[in-house]
């Protein structure tokens, strides 16, 4: 299964945002992120973590804050031809729990959470389990 499927429009910002628009931004969407753009390419990250960390924990003021005083610059990213597997094996490999997707020419199309992951994973398993559940011969197989 292709990155294809989480194509979607996905939360943004620029690097001169004050942060209180972002976070209103985050709340407004119900996302936990939001990708800093230039030019349609994403080249930082912004979590709900980083507003908690590096505007609340240190008494920045959220209205003169700008987006590059926080950011993560230079966020991991996944091609949309990449596979289910490989979003899985980055974000362990990375730490991260959220990962934009970029088409052929590197600008931003999609965005995948380990939320989007347990989400689809969970579905397939259950998917299973009703299958093996209803089969005539579940007990003879095990």
């Amino acid at each position: 299964m292709s990155l294809s499927r989480f194509t979607r429009a996905v939360v943004v910002a620029s690097e001169g945002d004050p942060i209180a628009s972002v976070a209103r931004k985050m709340r407004d969407a119900r996302v936990g992120s939001v990708v800093v753009t230039r030019s349609e390419r994403p080249i930082g990250i912004v979590t709900d973590r980083d507003l908690a960390l590096r505007v609340v924990a240190e008494e920045r003021n959220a209205t003169t804050t700008r987006v590059s005083d926080v950011v993560t610059y230079g966020p991991f990213v996944l091609q949309e031809s990449d596979e289910i597997e490989t979003a899985v094996r980055s974000m362990r490999e990375h730490g991260v729990r959220r990962m934009p997707v970029v088409d052929a020419d590197g600008r931003l199309i999609g965005m995948v959470s380990a939320d989007d992951l347990v989400t689809l994973f969970g579905g397939e398993l259950a998917a299973l389990a009703e299958g093996v559940a209803e089969s005539t011969d579940a007990y003879e197989s095990r």
